[in-house]
């Protein structure tokens, strides 16, 4: 018998020796773990943004870990029905979730949701993020951010945004706050049918990531205006940024990253730290994201978790202002 044990109770001894023989098997648990194939959820269909980002940092995390990773696609809900199973799922190292901005915005705009982000889950890595952009149809009497917020001033302009209360949506409210300007979201189910209508001209402009715009900015299909990261994308060089326009002067990009169910036993989550810190580093995922058109400042454990918390902030500030009704 321990020394520490012989003054306790025979209860207390009980619950002492119990949780002693947990954490001896928390620890070989996490020694052992991986021992299978680990599931990533991607909230999105295959072929997407998202999908992409989490097929390259997948293949990378099974080499370092030494066990498969398998993309589990379970689209719907604007990312919910995802992020749902992983939250209610087993805690335990297998089941991970890749997220993109939707868990900041989510339990802010729908009021029938079964997670909460803070909560629930444990922030791993931010993997990539892309820059968004925003083009007008050549109808569109604006040539710049400066004309486009001039014209819609006088009258509302209608955007077409991935869907309701996605980052491209709260943006393009933002921008109507700063500006003093009449911008009218115009919802999608993905950013695919909401290019379509931009280009069809069923829309004024649109606010959507970079590179499914790029075929569109090229054939004259669409304007381009600015795009909303920090320097100009290689994709379009001839798009300034926000910043250069002069007109509203916000940073703002889609991230994309990993989190795991908040209960999985802190070893492996040490272990997976550890292993997203050198995947995040390997040569040939970083010139793989960036040649795919990423942003890659890599965030790990609880910074990532500081900028959502910082995003979760600033979003409900517009949704605030800007009296958006939850859905």
């Amino acid at each position: 018998m321990h020394p520490n044990t012989r003054s306790m109770t025979p209860v207390t001894r009980r619950v002492a020796l119990a949780a002693a023989a947990c954490a001896l098997c928390g620890a070989a648990f996490a020694q052992a773990w991986p021992e299978r194939a680990i599931k990533l959820v991607v909230p999105f269909p295959a072929g997407g943004g998202a999908d992409a980002a989490a097929r390259a940092y997948g293949d990378k995390l099974s080499a370092a870990l030494g066990q498969p990773v398998i993309i589990d696609n379970r689209p719907g809900a604007s990312g919910n029905i995802g992020a749902e199973l992983v939250a209610r799922g087993p805690a335990d190292g297998y089941t991970l979730l890749f997220a993109n901005e939707f868990l900041a915005t989510n339990p802010l705009m729908f009021k029938e949701i079964r997670y909460d982000t803070l909560r629930d889950f444990t922030p791993i890595a931010k993997v990539a993020s892309t820059a968004v952009a925003i083009a007008v149809h050549p109808s569109v009497p604006a040539k710049t951010m400066q004309e486009l917020l001039a014209l819609a001033r006088t009258r509302p302009l209608n955007y077409a945004s991935p869907g309701v209360g996605t980052g491209p949506h709260l943006f393009g409210q933002l921008i109507a706050l700063n500006a003093g300007a009449k911008l009218n979201n115009v919802p999608y189910k993905g950013s695919a049918p909401a290019m379509a209508d931009a280009v069809g001209g069923q829309v004024d402009f649109i606010i959507s990531t970079l590179a499914p715009m790029v075929p569109h900015l090229q054939s004259g299909k669409l304007r381009g205006l600015a795009v909303t990261g920090a320097k100009r994308s290689p994709q379009a060089p001839d798009v300034p940024t926000l910043a250069e326009t002069g007109s509203v002067a916000q940073r703002y990009e889609v991230w994309y990253g990993v989190v795991a169910p908040a209960a999985t036993p802190k070893p492996v989550l040490a272990r997976l730290l550890q292993a997203s810190t050198q995947v995040l580093r390997d040569p040939e995922l970083l010139n793989k994201l960036r040649v795919a058109g990423y942003e890659v400042e890599p965030t790990i454990g609880d910074d990532f978790g500081a900028e959502i918390r910082a995003d979760q902030e600033r979003w409900a500030r517009v949704i605030r202002d800007a009296k958006i009704q939850r859905e």
